[in-house]
């Protein structure tokens, strides 16, 4: 059951709780859409920020960034509603600015995350993110510190916090197909056939443990060999 036909179930039981809750999310999606144009220029100025960086260690690397819109707010609040968790004010969403980093391997990935931490000087919380399915990477919640705040340019940034993403490319593929097959279920196997559905997310677990370990792993010998 989504988000959405929950709160249209609670709506009917309970009128009071739903209109207490809708006015939140009134309040929450009313203050991002007048702050949504400070974020956008946030996430262009962390952007820079971090290709700059990438730019000065030469490494190989592809950066896409994105600021998260009215729809997905709404989305996200719906569902963390959904665990009993509420946001007092927007500034308590970490992800609504989103940066990816990809590298070629993990040792550039790990090297970066070093850096981020001696350059940035800000706010920073770093966590490591293994999944089954294959995803792997980096999450730092990072914001800018006070020698770039003293700056006029980034005044207006004082308490904004961007989510950067950091992983290699053999793990960012193999978490988009995985994504795309079965956690979106492009194709509506699981409706269509959910026998076939399991089967084909273990068939996905073993390609990923026989063979996207192993590559990135022999990737990494590869690309250390040349360089010697």
């Amino acid at each position: 059951m989504n988000a959405r036909m929950i709160d249209k179930i609670i709506a009917l039981l309970n009128p009071q709780r739903h209109k207490g809750e809708k006015s939140y999310l009134s309040t929450i999606l009313t203050e991002y859409k007048n702050k949504r144009p400070n974020y956008e220029e946030f996430r262009i100025a962390a952007h820079r920020a971090l290709e700059a960086l990438l730019k000065e260690g030469e490494y190989k690397y592809q950066i896409i960034s994105r600021t998260k819109t009215h729809e997905r707010l709404e989305e996200k609040l719906l569902r963390k509603k959904e665990h009993g968790i509420f946001y007092h004010s927007v500034e308590e969403v970490e992800d609504l600015v989103g940066i990816r980093i990809i590298f070629y391997t993990e040792r550039d990935k790990e090297k970066f995350v070093k850096k981020i931490k001696n350059e940035i000087g800000g706010f920073m919380k770093i966590e490591e993110r293994v999944k089954d399915n294959g995803y792997r990477a980096t999450h730092i919640i990072m914001s800018f510190g006070r020698k770039r705040l003293n700056l006029s340019e980034y005044k207006q940034f004082r308490g904004l916090k961007s989510e950067v993403q950091i992983t290699s490319i053999l793990h960012h593929a193999w978490a988009e197909i995985e994504h795309d097959l079965i956690y979106k279920d492009i194709n509506n196997l699981k409706i269509r056939d959910p026998e076939k559905f399991e089967l084909t997310k273990q068939k996905i677990h073993l390609l990923l443990e026989k063979y996207i370990k192993k590559a990135a792993t022999e990737l990494e010998e590869i690309i250390d060999n040349g360089t010697e």
